[in-house]
């Protein structure tokens, strides 16, 4: 019984951190490909941070 348990619980496990290591995935090339193919720049330089603070500032109306 406990042996049954810790599989399940080890599947269950396994199939939760696929499933957020394929959303992160699915997000980072969102964000790649709408950087970088719609908006025609560099799709690596969604990880700069600068990017990120003129994002921010922009959605402040700073």
């Amino acid at each position: 019984m406990f042996k049954r348990t810790v599989k399940f619980l080890g599947f269950r496990i396994s199939l939760i951190l696929l499933v957020v290591i394929l959303v992160i995935l699915a997000i980072v090339l969102g964000l790649m490909l709408g950087y970088g193919g719609l908006g025609g720049k560099n799709p690596a330089d969604i990880f700069k941070p600068s990017v990120w603070q003129d994002f921010f500032a922009k959605l402040n109306g700073k």
